[in-house]
This record gives structure tokens, sequence and C-alpha cells, in this order.
């Protein structure tokens, strides 16, 4: 019977993958994924469609960790988008995510370790943003259900001349959430100081409160404000001592040992205040216990690391083997933690 529904359940997502077909975005990828190999592109798609029913991988999954260069083997070890939404569906309690969906009961509920301020517009007025604002070079505004890096304003207060119609402005595009910018680290600056580069953490919280990380990434951003990966930003994976392990990749698959902007080397570049932040998580991951499966944003401040927001539906990371030379992922790291 369990294999009868882990068929079904492959070819129910395979069915809705078809009928959201996007065929420029799908060629896009088996496009890119071609010049891994002599395989003509029809072909890398036929594959990529294969792929998608028997290793429930996306058509970005495919081509983000190079399918088409892996043995059948070597593809069995990675965890892949659907399978972590199938375990977080699993593993996580519905009745309470708006915490983790809502930035504004995130900032709530995980306050002491935000290591910023923050004002509700919605609930306050304009007297109350102008005292916000002032005396802050810049501030960013979200919405408080954004995803993905969207939703997001970085505004120099020099350029607000009017509170009352900034306030109006916010209302009505739902960017009801003011924060101080935080100052990052003076060595995560020297990576690249036009974003806050960030850390993606996935943890697991087992039956006997025992905290795995099953993943630990660097995000570091590339000629914008925003490190996310699907903003132009990069990533690398990182070792259990907060060190580089490889040369980071864009969304195009772009390999980058340096950044190609400040020359600062990338493998092996280490991440400060890494045993902090590993105790940051580890008190996170404990905060929600009807969420134990949970992908956090960390992000490092000159005194200490600091929760960005976190992440009930986590993406999934791992090393694109035709950059850093890694073709096994995570899948066993993650059954052995999980004991699926």
């Amino acid at each position: 019977m369990g294999t009868v529904n882990r068929l079904y359940r492959r070819a129910r997502f395979f069915v809705r993958r078809v009928v959201s077909f996007d065929r420029e975005r799908v060629m896009q990828f088996a496009r890119q994924s071609a010049v891994l190999s002599k395989a003509p592109v029809w072909w890398v798609a036929l594959d990529m469609a294969w792929c998608a029913v028997r290793y429930e991988t996306t058509f970005e999954n495919y081509s983000e960790w190079d399918f088409r260069i892996l043995s059948r083997r070597e593809r069995l070890t990675y965890m892949t988008d659907p399978k972590s939404f199938h375990l977080s569906r699993r593993l996580n309690d519905d009745s309470v995510r708006g915490i983790f969906d809502d930035k504004l009961q995130f900032a709530r509920r995980f306050g002491e370790d935000l290591g910023r301020a923050w004002l509700d517009v919605s609930i306050s007025d304009a007297a109350a943003l102008a005292a916000f604002v002032e005396g802050r070079e810049r501030v960013i505004t979200k919405n408080p259900g954004g995803v993905g890096g969207n939703g997001i304003t970085m505004r120099d207060v020099a350029t607000i001349s009017d509170i009352d119609a900034l306030r109006e402005e916010l209302l009505a595009s739902g960017e009801t959430l003011v924060e101080e910018v935080l100052v990052q680290h003076p060595e995560m600056a020297r990576l690249y100081p036009g974003s806050v580069n960030s850390l993606r953490v996935v943890t697991y919280r087992d039956p006997d409160d025992v905290v795995h990380v099953l993943a630990s990434v660097l995000k570091v951003g590339n000629g914008g404000v925003i490190d996310n990966f699907s903003n132009g930003g990069m990533y690398t994976m990182l070792g259990e001592d907060g060190r580089a392990l490889h040369a980071a990749s864009d969304e195009e698959g772009h390999p980058f040992e340096v950044h190609p902007i400040t020359g600062v080397p990338i493998t092996g570049y280490q991440v400060p205040l890494y045993a902090e932040i590993l105790d940051l998580v580890d008190r996170l991951a404990r905060r929600v216990p009807e969420m134990p499966y949970i992908g956090w944003d960390v992000a490092i401040t000159p005194e200490r690391p600091v929760v960005i927001e976190g992440n009930h539906n986590t993406g999934v990371f791992q090393s694109k083997p035709s950059v850093s030379g890694i073709r096994r992922g995570l899948l066993p790291r993650y059954r052995a933690a999980m004991r699926f």
C-alpha cells in the first residue's frame, strides 16, 4: 500500500506540473542542462519529465542540481522541493503556520531574537511612523505575507517628505511592516556590502528533543539589495564549522569562486560567529514545538546572530555538482534525522 501511495502521489504531482506547464521556462531549464552533455534539448526535456515522476523533482531542481549528468544511484540521494513539501505537510501543524506566514506574527513571537526595531503601520498612526524613521538613514518596508524577497522596499529616510503620504502608500501596497536596517558583521559586509548576506539553516527537532541541522547555506547578494537566489543572489553550502565548501552559484548556474564585485574568495570563506549561530537555531527550533521542520534565515550583526524569518515550507539547498564536484545530495541526512 505504501508503494502504491507513493506512486500515486508522484503521478498526481506530475499531472499538476503538466497542467501548469510553462513551455518556455521548461525549455530554458532544458537548454541549461543540455549544455552539460551532448544530448539534444528534446531528450533532456523528456528526461526532466521522467525525473519529475521517478525522483519527484521540479524542472528547477533538475537544472539546479545537474540531474542530467548524475547516475541513477546519485539521483536517489537528492532531497527535492516536492519531497520537502510532503515532509512539511506531514510534520508541521497547519493550525499554527500563520506564525511563519505572517512576518508581523513572527516578529511578535520571536522579538527577542530579531535584533532590530520594527513597527506595524496598520495599527500605528503617522506620528508613530515619523518617530520610528527619525534619526535613521534608511528603513525597510515589508509586506508581512511576502515570500522570496518580494514585497520588500529599501527606503532612504532623507527622501521622505510627507509622512502621511508614506503611511497611505504603505497601507495601499501592503508593506505595513517597517523595520530598521540591520548593520551586518564587518566580515559579512566585506564579502558583499550591498545586501545583508544571510544564512539559511534548516533544522528538524525530533521526538527526543534533539535539534538536527539538515543544511546550512550561505546566501550572498550580487549587485542588488537582496541576497535571495531568485532575485539575482547566489549561494554555497557550509560545512559543520561554518566554512564554505565550494564556489557559489546563481540561478543560471554560473560559478563564483570569488565574489565578482568585491573580489573576496567564496570557496573556504569562514562565516563569523558560527558557533553562536548554531546555538541560536537550536533555541529557535524549540520555540514552536508544533513546527519541528523549519528553514531559518539568519543575519549576523557585529554583536550576535539574529533571526530574519522562519520558513515552514523551506526551499531545498544542496551542492551543484558541476560547480562543487559533489555528486551526492542530502536525502540520506534527512532520512537519518527524521527516521523515514
